[in-house]
């Protein structure tokens, strides 16, 4: 199974300088609701490298566990959006 290019991402990845490549993609897939199983498959890497990905993100934001994580990743990504919602709403006058 081909990897997900994380090219196609990249306004979304300047949202989480913090995270590596590795760190951001599989954050990403876990933020969107796949199991860790799926993404390994997904990303073509073991079980425990998934694990170790998603712990290493995690420690880096520091919430007390992986849901804390999707939600970080939840919150920011609603940012994200609404800021691009914003720049395409014509100036007040």
């Amino acid at each position: 199974m081909a990897n997900i290019d994380i090219t196609q991402f990249s306004e979304l990845r300047n949202v989480f300088p913090e995270l590596t490549a590795v760190q951001f993609e599989t954050a990403m897939l876990f933020s969107l609701g796949l199991p860790q199983k799926e993404i390994a498959l997904l990303r073509a890497v073991s079980y425990p490298a998934v694990k170790q990905a998603l712990t290493s993100a995690k420690l880096k934001f520091e919430p007390r566990s992986l849901h804390g994580l999707f939600t970080i990743f939840h919150v920011r990504l609603t940012l994200f959006a609404l800021q691009g919602c914003r720049k395409r709403l014509p100036p007040e006058r």
